[in-house]
């Protein structure tokens, strides 16, 4: 994974995201708040980072794929952890994203294809996209498989998602308590700080 500060200034609190694809920490910069920011991406290798030490709390967002990237870590070490926009079976016809779309946006991957994705995500891909190593981030999420529902204390879904359809998210949480917004994939855009993603 690639770890990236989008705010060190030493504070007592630690919010972690894993973000989704091809997307970085964009769509979550004008957030405001007191805690450090540190955001996780680039699933092509799960191998976590060496934790940052010292804070008093860390919580964890976990948005899009980052929710089943979230799946394959130990989580015990978060006080509060969301699921946003997001299924823990990422690849999958009735619980995420169909796997034929998935392996099909690998295969057909160009800039016009990804900022059609962009578009569709209501969000900006991260600058000097990778499109080799962005192909290769979705091959290995779809090797991925089903991982298994972590506890999240708040599980966020968008009514208009066009990345995962809503129906396949309300499936994957059945059972769960969820929150519908009114908003497609990325919600961060109504937020102005971060206490309103983790209240």
């Amino acid at each position: 994974m690639r770890a990236e500060w989008l705010r060190r200034k030493g504070a007592s609190e630690l919010i972690v995201v894993l973000t989704g694809w091809a997307v970085g920490p964009e769509p979550l910069r004008h957030l405001a708040g007191a805690a450090d920011v540190l955001v996780l991406s680039d699933y092509r290798d799960m191998t976590a980072p060496d934790w940052p030490r010292g804070y008093a709390a860390v919580d964890l967002v976990a948005w899009s794929f980052g929710v089943a990237a979230a799946c394959r870590l130990d989580l015990r070490r978060f006080r509060r952890k969301v699921a946003v926009c997001g299924s823990w079976a990422p690849c999958d016809d009735d619980l995420g994203i169909p796997r034929d779309r998935v392996r099909a946006t690998a295969e057909n991957l160009s800039p016009a294809s990804l900022r059609q994705f962009a578009r569709r995500a209501d969000c900006p891909v991260a600058p000097g996209a990778d499109l080799a190593a962005l192909r290769a981030e979705l091959l290995a999420v779809l090797g991925w498989g089903a991982g298994q529902a972590p506890d999240f204390d708040r599980i966020l879904l968008g009514a208009a998602d066009r990345i995962f359809a809503a129906a396949n998210l309300r499936r994957a949480w059945r059972g769960r308590p969820v929150e519908m917004l009114d908003c497609g994939h990325n919600p961060f855009a109504q937020w102005r700080d971060w206490a309103e993603v983790l209240a």
